[in-house]
């Protein structure tokens, strides 16, 4: 061979190599420098309390969740709204419940009718962002964010959407006892239990999304707490048996024993996940979140969202409730590599942060407004990467569920029950406040929010409701009359028949008497008509039931019932 060709060889494979390192380099340049995979876990009524690393004193085990714990960052200090639907909105548009028009959770009410619940539609989602910044978008599991036409998932900036789109599912499915949705379509196929169904499509999603090599956003919402579970022995247990049964044998009493046994199944699940971003090699590009909706639920009487034991610590009250156990929930990030290990923040932070702390991690610009109304979320991205050194601005965190009121500024915190015939009218909630008492309690001393400090401090009381009565007068409430052509032309979501509800005809006055009047004896009484106290508006109802008494003998008769139909 001529020393010529030798030297043609010689820089031809010079040259190929140069170019293969380069591609390479290129390559995990691009995988260094792109925004994050985001893998956002929520828990559902899941209390402070059972989180071990919050407190030590539950018998519940998270191994999984601990292990993220101690490889990320903690926020025992962290606030959300007291229900399921408004808090997830809340996290999802960076602004409080009163402003984003999911001030309950979702109704069936059609977008423009009076006590219309839902995101409005020109608040923008943190999932549309993601989309439209070219991630890969994928919802798994518990939705609660709307069913109507432009309110699914599939409507709302996700690609894939697996799970049910209202509050509360079984945790056993079969084909018969379904609400789940592929996308836009009745789920008639899955069967098995739901948190592994659930981490199942999610793993699918990031294996997928992997394949592409394209950044992805996986939202697993899990019903894990949420009831049904067995308090009692005629209720079969909704976690699987052998989980129930590990509990037992540890000593979990018969009660929490179902309770703890959905949360440790979730936590196995979880596991599986972090696994499988370890397998694929792309934990450390991913911004890991775990946080509960709200608080749990308690066996109180009356307790929002049903009894069920539900533990938030020392915390006073739970699920419904603007008391702290309401608020105060399990909430932390996880980023291989990026973020401080086993850093416990006790900085207040809220459900709007995650809003804005997703979009900055994913190099989005965090918009000012959203709407027609502030965004109130702050990105917690500096203070993370700075290990705590940039700390977060004390400010104002507004709660309110149903004219139930919490407003915390530093240690001090605004309480009061309002009632619920305010809300959504929030120039007359703000005018009932004016003529009310709040009750103000000093937090870094009196965490169970059983000393009432008005009259002792009278200056930061009156600044405090000041502060809370501005914001409610100066909510902007208007929803968008019109929905967009793209949205009116889109074909509406095939529900299953018991996804949700029809709404109901309205029956006439013989028919309503009779479903009342119980005892048979032509006249219904004030408790007849009430029915259940427990999820009845009683004030409300004893008004109208009032007006329906013409004669006030403290009955209703079926010619006074239809005399007020007419």
């Amino acid at each position: 061979m001529s020393i010529m060709k030798i030297a043609v060889l010689l820089l031809t494979f010079v040259f190929a190599q140069t170019a293969i390192c380069g591609s390479q380099s290129q390559s995990q340049s691009d995988k260094t420098t792109r925004p994050p995979n985001i893998l956002f876990i929520v828990s559902d009524d899941h209390g402070w309390g059972d989180l071990p690393a919050n407190w030590d004193q539950t018998e519940v085990r998270l191994p999984a969740l601990e292990a993220l714990a101690a490889k990320g960052i903690r926020f025992p200090n962290y606030h959300t709204v007291p229900l399921c639907g408004p808090s997830r909105a809340c996290m999802f548009t960076g602004q409080y419940s009163t402003e984003n028009g999911m001030w309950r959770g979702p109704g069936q009410q059609p977008l423009g009718s009076p006590g219309y619940r839902g995101i409005k539609r020109d608040v923008k989602m943190l999932s549309e962002h993601l989309s439209e910044a070219g991630y890969k978008t994928g919802a798994f599991g518990k939705w609660h964010m709307g069913s109507l036409v432009g309110e699914v998932p599939s409507d709302r900036g996700f690609d894939e959407f697996r799970g049910f789109l209202g509050g509360a599912h079984s945790y056993w499915i079969n084909e018969a006892r379904s609400k789940f949705m592929h996308n836009r379509q009745p789920d008639r196929t899955s069967k098995g239990h739901a948190t592994e169904l659930f981490t199942g499509w999610a793993e699918e999603f990031i294996r997928e999304s992997a394949i592409e090599d394209k950044p992805f956003f996986c939202y697993l919402a899990y019903n894990a707490v949420h009831g049904p579970l067995r308090t009692d022995d005629s209720k079969p247990a909704s976690a699987p048996e052998a989980w129930v049964k590990k509990t037992l044998d540890r000593g979990v009493s018969f009660l929490r024993s179902d309770y703890v046994a959905i949360l440790e199944h979730m936590d196995h699940n979880i596991g599986r996940l972090i696994d499988t971003l370890d397998e694929l090699n792309v934990a450390e590009n991913t911004l890991i979140v775990f946080v509960s909706d709200n608080g749990g639920c308690t066996m109180e009487e009356a307790a929002a969202g049903g009894r069920f034991p539900g533990n938030n610590g020392p915390l006073r009250g739970g699920k419904g409730t603007t008391h702290q156990g309401g608020l105060n929930v399990p909430f932390l990030m996880n980023w291989k590599g990026k973020l401080s290990e086993g850093m416990v923040s006790d900085e207040q932070v809220m459900h709007c942060d995650i809003f804005a702390t997703l979009l900055d991690a994913a190099t989005i610009p965090v918009p000012v407004t959203n709407g027609k109304n502030p965004v109130r979320g702050m990105s917690l991205m500096p203070h993370m990467l700075s290990a705590g050194r940039k700390t977060i601005p004390e400010r104002t965190m507004i709660f309110e569920l149903w004219g139930n009121i919490g407003l915390r500024k530093g240690n001090y915190k605004l309480w009061s029950d309002l009632g619920r015939e305010h809300s959504p009218d929030w120039e007359a909630l703000s005018a009932k406040l004016e003529q009310s008492n709040l009750a103000l309690f000093d937090l870094s001393q009196d965490v169970a929010e059983e000393i009432d400090l008005r009259l002792e401090l009278p200056e930061i009381y009156s600044s405090l409701k000041t502060e809370l009565i501005d914001h409610l007068a100066n909510i902007n409430s208007e929803y968008p009359g019109e929905r967009t052509p793209e949205v009116l032309n889109r074909e509406a979501p095939k529900l299953p028949k018991t996804a949700t509800a029809p709404m109901p005809k309205r029956r006439t006055p013989d028919q309503f008497f009779k479903s009342r009047d119980r005892n048979g004896d032509g006249a219904i009484t004030l408790e007849e008509y009430i029915g259940d106290p427990k999820t009845r508006n009683v004030p409300a109802l004893t008004k109208r039931f009032t007006k329906i008494d013409s004669n006030g003998d403290g009955k209703v008769q079926l010619d006074e019932l239809k005399t007020q139909v007419k």
